[in-house]
């Protein structure tokens, strides 16, 4: 069971549109998808180790209420800073999901 007490951060989950411009050459767009509450629990040094042996620069491990729309096709807000979502994990039968996520690269890079 979730304690939605340690849920005390307002995230903002995004996904990503792509349009063309008068070129006719891509542009992607972020749009915002929902605000959540969510737990945020940084990971521990060996957590963050794992992690990045795998190949993925994982910072942080939130819980959210379940939900069927989070990829990690998107990224999210958190205090001032944007975090690919690099894994969504189901927790128990539809209790939550556990999302590692890690700085965002800019754009282009």
């Amino acid at each position: 069971m979730i304690d939605p007490g340690k849920m005390n951060q307002r995230i903002r989950i995004e996904q990503a549109t792509v349009a063309a411009d008068a070129y006719g050459e891509p542009i992607k767009s972020w749009g915002v998808l929902d605000h959540v509450w969510a737990a945020v629990i940084p990971l521990r040094v060996n957590e963050r180790f794992a992690s990045q042996q795998v190949g993925r620069d994982v910072e942080l491990k939130l819980v959210v209420h379940y939900r069927t729309d989070v990829t990690e096709m998107m990224r999210l807000l958190l205090e001032g800073d944007y975090y690919d979502i690099k894994g969504v994990t189901e927790i128990g039968y539809h209790e939550g999901l556990e999302l590692l996520v890690g700085i965002a690269k800019p754009e282009g890079a």
